[in-house]
């Protein structure tokens, strides 16, 4: 694979990867919140530097993010990211109030992406019959680009220019909640995974 120059079937296969993985994660995430429906974007697919990354997040503004690294047949890091407004409302649907402390309202956010990730892992996996596990969630809040930049500093190997796939969401709910789904693979991973699909 060059991944400075990706062929079209290449980037087909890998909007292919991110879309199944993201759909079973909205999917998962929608299960969270009750039935509602959680619309997903068409995938992208970024070759790009942290802080290209960082900008495909909402660059300076507050977030919350929370991330998971990956170890099996990838390497990288899985990441449900959010804005402050949405990360906010995202916790009163899952807590069911405004009172809860901010240890409880962490914890919300941090389960909720652990199970969008094994989600998202699963699904992969059985595509590529690899077994794929999640770690433990990480959970930060700050700027989008901070947040970023942290999450991909765990990725193991080059991460100087790593795979990005991306795919935003929107849950039909009072209130609103949308965010992002962020994959980010090593680029060996990358490879690996291309070479599994045969492309």
């Amino acid at each position: 694979m060059s991944l400075s120059l990706p062929s079209d079937a290449q980037l087909d296969a890998l909007r292919e990867v991110a879309n199944i993985g993201c759909g079973h994660a909205a999917n998962a995430l929608s299960r969270l919140m009750g039935g509602r429906q959680v619309d997903l974007s068409v995938p992208r697919v970024l070759l790009a530097g942290p802080e290209d990354a960082a900008g495909m997040l909402g660059g300076d503004g507050p977030a919350v993010g929370a991330w998971l690294s990956i170890t099996g047949g990838l390497r990288g890091v899985m990441m449900l990211g959010l804005s402050q407004a949405d990360g906010q409302s995202l916790e009163t649907l899952l807590l069911g109030d405004q009172t809860s402390g901010q240890e409880e309202r962490d914890s919300a956010v941090s389960e909720a992406a652990n199970i969008v990730a094994s989600a998202c892992l699963s699904a992969i996996g059985k595509l590529t019959s690899w077994r794929l596990m999640p770690s433990v969630p990480t959970l930060r809040r700050g700027s989008a680009r901070v947040l970023v930049n942290a999450a991909v500093s765990q990725v193991e190997g080059d991460a100087s220019r790593v795979v990005v796939l991306e795919a935003r969401f929107m849950a039909s709910s009072t209130p609103s909640v949308s965010g992002q789904l962020l994959l980010v693979l090593e680029r060996e991973s990358s490879r690996a995974l291309l070479a599994r699909l045969g492309v």
